[in-house]
């Protein structure tokens, strides 16, 4: 009978330590999964913040920020675009301000883009700030938009066109490097990276390249500024200026990013019967983030083709 009440203490006893277990297990269960769902909120936060999943984009009224500060290039300007024609839907944005930091690039992404800018009016306001620089293709672009506004001190100008030519011929002889191209046309091979370009060369690019690119940069700026190309060709020789010393001529107003923010922002005001407070300032990613260990890039440095080198500058 003794026997019989042991084993059942026994059994008790183990059967107490089995629930203690159990339910140990269970907390510890329980803590795992609430710290993976609290790691799961966070990583998602985190890629909504960065623009990973996209733009979280606020949804109180707001002016779209763009800061236009590398060379122009015909994908750089599309990458713009693209985030531009998202912000004609969204009903918060009210207007768009880009900030100018460029010295310039391609002709035609200029051009597009000064085009672009003057279509885009039609639908949504938009607003240029000269930071520090909008030099050449930076000037044919901003001369779409009245009125151009600058830091005091920002480079503006520089209206002009120039195609570098580097001559390697030298460098390549010493490395046993030959030139032996097989064209077809008097004119196929304009220029060589392997010898200077002779008189009738210069003269052949001058005619058929870079002048008829400069006037078509004239033309377009003197009917954006509303100058006269006799005018317009005395501050178009190729010379860069200090925005307060052509004020009137190639800038509107003399300002800084602060006071045009604020200046915008009570104008929106007005415009939509908002509250200045309730206006707030969005800065517009233009590249698509990446985690750290996802990020691989890669250099590749080559020489540019005759009509990528041509540039405004």
């Amino acid at each position: 009978m003794s026997n019989i009440y042991a084993e059942s203490e026994k059994l008790k006893a183990e059967l107490k330590v089995f629930k203690l277990r159990s339910l140990k297990e269970k907390i510890i269960l329980f803590g795992v999964i609430l710290l993976i769902l609290v790691e799961l909120v966070f990583v998602i936060s985190f890629l909504k913040k960065s623009g990973i999943l996209g733009e979280n984009k606020p949804s109180k009224p707001y002016v779209a920020v763009i800061d236009f500060n590398k060379q122009i290039t015909v994908d750089y300007v599309h990458k713009i675009i693209s985030k531009m024609e998202n912000l004609k839907e969204d009903k918060s944005a009210k207007e768009v301000l880009i900030v100018f930091n460029t010295p310039g690039g391609s002709p035609s992404a200029s051009d597009e883009f000064n085009a672009y800018l003057k279509d885009y009016t039609k639908t949504k306001k938009v607003n240029v700030y000269v930071e520090s620089m909008a030099a050449s293709g930076g000037y044919y672009i901003v001369s779409a938009i009245k009125p151009i506004i600058a830091n005091q001190n920002a480079v503006v100008g520089s209206i002009g066109v120039i195609m570098p030519h580097y001559v390697v011929g030298k460098l390549a002889k010493k490395l046993g490097i030959e030139q032996d191209n097989i064209a077809v046309g008097k004119y196929k091979e304009p220029i060589s990276f392997f010898e200077k370009a002779s008189p009738e060369q210069k003269k052949y690019l001058y005619s058929h390249l870079l002048n008829p690119t400069y006037q078509n940069f004239l033309n377009v700026v003197s009917h954006d500024r509303n100058i006269s190309l006799e005018k317009l060709k005395k501050y178009a020789d190729g010379k860069i200026y200090i925005a307060n010393q052509v004020k009137g001529i190639l800038v509107d107003e003399i300002s800084t990013y602060i006071q045009t923010k604020n200046k915008i922002k009570k104008e929106v005001a007005k415009k939509y019967n908002l509250k200045e407070k309730d206006i707030k300032f969005y800065k517009i990613s233009l590249e698509k983030k990446k985690l750290p260990f996802f990020k691989v890039e890669v250099e590749n440095s080559t020489l540019n083709t005759l009509t990528n080198g041509l540039n405004l500058k």
